[in-house]
């Protein structure tokens, strides 16, 4: 379990979406990799109810980890058919 409430589910739907994710409790964040392009990969991190990127980027609100999730999936090169 984390310790921030909404990590480990963000870190489960990104993995729903075929990425690999290392949840770093002690930080608040999570490593996030496209297994298809290991070379590409981002962090998330909790900050004052957000979820924000190693560059700043807000990719949502920590309560809507499936919005969330699919914001760093499409950063990340992850296509979701419809």
């Amino acid at each position: 379990m984390s310790a921030t409430p909404g990590l480990d589910q963000l870190a489960t739907c990104l993995r729903d979406k075929g990425l690999r994710v290392t949840v770093r409790s002690y930080s608040a964040s999570a490593d996030v990799t496209n297994p298809l392009t290991p070379k590409v990969y981002e962090e998330a991190r909790c900050f004052e109810g957000r979820y924000w990127t190693a560059w700043g980027y807000d990719v949502g609100e920590i309560g809507d980890e499936p919005s969330a999730a699919g914001r760093l999936a499409f950063l990340l090169g992850v296509v979701e058919c419809r």
